[in-house]
């Protein structure tokens, strides 16, 4: 997990490490080769946007976004974060 010294103070600042510690397990357990190449990145409007490696396959994508979008939406629901994942 990379991320840079003051977007990692802000986002405990904010209360969001818990979810994103949440989001970025949950992100390894369904897609393994996005450990240690993920990028963490809170924006001002507190919505957190994760940057991880995407699967080649288009189907294997497709599947990751939509698992990736239901642990979101359940953490948005928990916690009122809103977090999302983006590919490089």
């Amino acid at each position: 997990m990379s991320r840079k010294a003051n977007r990692q103070r802000g986002a405990i600042a904010h209360g969001t490490g818990h979810a994103i510690s949440r989001y970025l397990a949950a992100l390894q357990e369904s897609y393994p080769a996005s450990k240690g190449e993920t990028r963490v990145v809170v924006r001002p409007d507190r919505s957190v946007i994760v940057t991880a490696p995407l699967p080649a396959r288009a189907h294997e994508r497709m599947r990751l976004f939509d698992q990736m979008a239901e642990v979101g939406t359940r953490l948005l629901l928990e916690t009122d974060h809103y977090i999302l994942l983006s590919g490089r």
